[in-house]
């Protein structure tokens, strides 16, 4: 048997006894609730690895409709620069800002910041900078953690990008998306098209969007079990995945420092949750990207991504057919509609992307009006995580990005 099979076999029998034992569960609740040392996260924030890098920082607070508080990221153009169309970089599921800034000189953030860009990190609710609201408690009030990609679509992206317009004077920006960061932009372009009119042209990185085709069985596996086990994972109190600072990622992030176990425990563990490419992620990435790799969500998000996983649709969260009703006036989730405006979009693919397949992606552009080009990496091997953390990112994706960046973005 395969590494990867003897892995999702173990995953799928613990999920089993989780679900059949209520005391199960109830552990689960406490292990979210258990922070660990924070040695293993120290100077892994946005401010620190930027400062580290020799790169001016700024921290802006956002308040969206709905209250919740997210701390958006900025490396402003040097002294030298002229004023140009400011960049939004938008994370994945699991991540925050400091994802764009995790494999040090080479890192995407910093390769635009060289290039002269007003460059934004977004941060989404529920992640390390994400953890506030006006009135809810996020570690007493389910109701905050009562969120998925719709919220951060509808909320989250709209109040920052118009703090970013607000703060520039900027007509317009660029959308910079990586996987659910990228879904992101897909779920405003539906329920707010309004907003193409502040969007220069969006840069997806393979968009989570559906995932029928998804061949990762980790990812797939854990996605659809926890949405079984939703409601019963948030009645036990464990209505927080993958938080920085608490035992799963603390123990990657401990575990990856140590140069061995980097190179065999960590590449291993990255090629069972994707796909493997040797030598696009060595053991000094490897060190820094799980020391960043996951930052906090809702079990619901999750939940709404193993529903996902089984449709031929992306469509909005199903509740049930009580919920459903109430929420949508229909029996089923509506679709989202990729059609309601006319934004330009660029899409990078890997072509051994295990969690965003390539068939999910082809399916996508075929239903947008406005692709300017779709772009499938000639690696044969590149798959999801390279998107963001290859060592070759400049060459392989920023030497095809930066051609549109330029045509796109306005100099003042």
């Amino acid at each position: 048997m395969a590494p990867q099979e003897i892995t999702c076999l173990l995953f799928i029998v613990s999920l089993s006894i989780c679900s059949a034992a209520t005391n199960t569960v109830a552990l689960l609740a406490n292990l979210t609730s258990i922070p660990i040392s924070k040695e293993a996260n120290k100077g892994t924030g946005f401010v620190e690895l930027a400062t580290k890098y020799g790169y001016n920082t700024e921290s802006h607070v956002v308040t969206t409709e709905d209250g919740y508080v997210l701390i958006l990221h900025r490396i402003p153009p040097a002294t030298h620069c002229a004023k140009k169309t400011p960049l939004y970089l938008l994370h994945n599921i699991h991540q925050s800002s400091t994802g764009f800034l995790s494999i040090a000189e080479q890192s995407p953030g910093f390769i635009f910041s060289d290039d002269c860009y007003d460059v934004w990190f977004g941060n989404l609710r529920g992640n390390e900078y994400g953890r506030k609201h006006v009135s809810l408690d996020p570690d007493k009030d389910l109701e905050f953690w009562k969120f998925h990609i719709h919220e951060n679509g509808v909320y989250d992206v709209p109040a920052s990008i118009d703090y970013i317009l607000d703060n520039t004077g900027s007509e317009q920006l660029i959308y910079i998306g990586f996987s659910h960061g990228g879904g992101a932009f897909f779920v405003l372009n539906s329920e707010k098209p309004e907003y193409a009119s502040k969007i220069s042209l969006h840069v997806s990185l393979a968009p989570s969007t559906r995932l029928l085709n998804n061949k990762s069985l980790a990812i797939r596996t854990l996605t659809v079990t926890i949405n079984e086990l939703r409601l019963a994972l948030e009645a036990a109190g464990v209505w927080e995945l993958v938080a920085k600072g608490f035992p799963l990622q603390g123990f990657l992030a401990t575990l990856c420092q140590i140069p061995l176990l980097a190179a065999v425990v960590c590449g291993l563990a990255t090629a069972v949750v994707d796909a493997p490419h040797p030598g696009s992620l060595p053991p000094e990435a490897q060190k820094r990207i799980y020391s960043t790799l996951l930052s906090g969500t809702s079990v619901e998000t999750f939940a709404h991504y193993g529903q996902l996983e089984t449709s031929k649709k992306f469509s909005k969260f199903d509740y049930g057919l009580v919920e459903n009703l109430k929420r949508y006036g229909s029996a089923t989730p509506p679709e989202y509609d990729f059609k309601a405006s006319n934004v330009p979009v660029v899409m990078f693919q890997g072509l051994n992307d295990h969690i965003t397949d390539v068939a999910d992606t082809d399916w996508v552009v075929e239903q947008l009006p406005n692709v300017i080009d779709y772009i499938k990496l000639e690696d044969p091997l590149w798959n999801h995580l390279d998107m963001l953390y290859s060592v070759y990112w400049k060459d392989k994706i920023y030497a095809r990005m930066k051609t549109y960046l330029q045509q796109y973005s306005k100099v003042y």
